[in-house]
């Protein structure tokens, strides 16, 4: 089994309820959104070589030298593999694969919008960060059936007993009706998901519009966080 990866390297995790801690990344290629927010675009498509470290080997690799990358990058301090992108779920299979082979934690960041995915890795994964997108977000041309994908997929990752939160981007024009789908979709599956409400980087949001955000959002959920992006804060990848 191969895969297209775009890096791999070894940092400290800027997102959601994990942020500060350190993980081996493991960047795959391809995505099937177009969020025009998006911070990784280059990764949205294949890549001829992927970076470990300083130096480039060519594409795809098969599992045993992603797994021998995650090896030479660990550190005593280092908590988990972070599976990103891209979209890491359009390589479930191989996925599934590195999983049965590696003993370390594994962290899913996803935009949750691969149901059948999730499906077939649930039990292989110890985290899942599932992003919701919202309307304004530009991801999609069908929002409803994005929005019906990811809340599956949630449900899939929390029922198979996988610690699970939901991350939400809040842009200038993010508003209460533009989070309710999600929220109440997060509320029909379990209110005590955490929701973690990310301003857009660089920060352009006014603190009352976020703590309003929240607290529409804690009207329903009982774990509603506001936490920016810390990686791009102290300018690390």
């Amino acid at each position: 089994m191969k895969a297209d990866v775009y890096e791999i390297f070894n940092s400290v995790q800027g997102e959601g309820t994990s942020a500060g801690a350190r993980q081996v990344f493991v960047r795959f290629c391809g995505c099937q959104l177009q969020c025009e927010y998006c911070d990784t675009g280059a990764a949205r498509v294949p890549a001829k070589r992927c970076k470990i470290l300083d130096r480039y080997i060519d594409n795809p690799l098969d599992v045993d030298t992603v797994i021998n990358a995650i090896d030479d990058l660990w550190t005593p301090s280092t908590r988990s593999i972070s599976l990103t992108g891209g979209e890491p779920l359009l390589h479930c299979d191989f996925i599934g694969e590195l999983a049965g082979d590696v003993s370390r934690p594994i962290y899913l960041e996803t935009n949750a919008g691969l149901p059948d995915s999730a499906r077939k890795i649930a039990d292989h994964i110890d985290i899942a960060a599932c992003d919701i997108k919202l309307p304004e977000h530009g991801a999609t041309g069908d929002y409803g059936g994005l929005l019906d994908a990811e809340l599956e997929s949630i449900e899939i990752f929390h029922a198979s007993g996988v610690e699970t939160f939901v991350k939400i981007v809040v842009l200038p024009e993010t508003t209460e009706k533009s989070i309710s789908g999600a929220v109440f979709g997060i509320k029909a599956i379990d209110d005590s998901i955490p929701l973690v409400m990310q301003p857009v980087t660089p920060l352009s949001l006014d603190l009352c519009q976020l703590l309003d955000l929240m607290d529409f959002a804690g009207t329903h959920l009982s774990d509603v966080r506001m936490i920016p992006q810390l990686h791009r804060m102290i300018g690390i990848p």
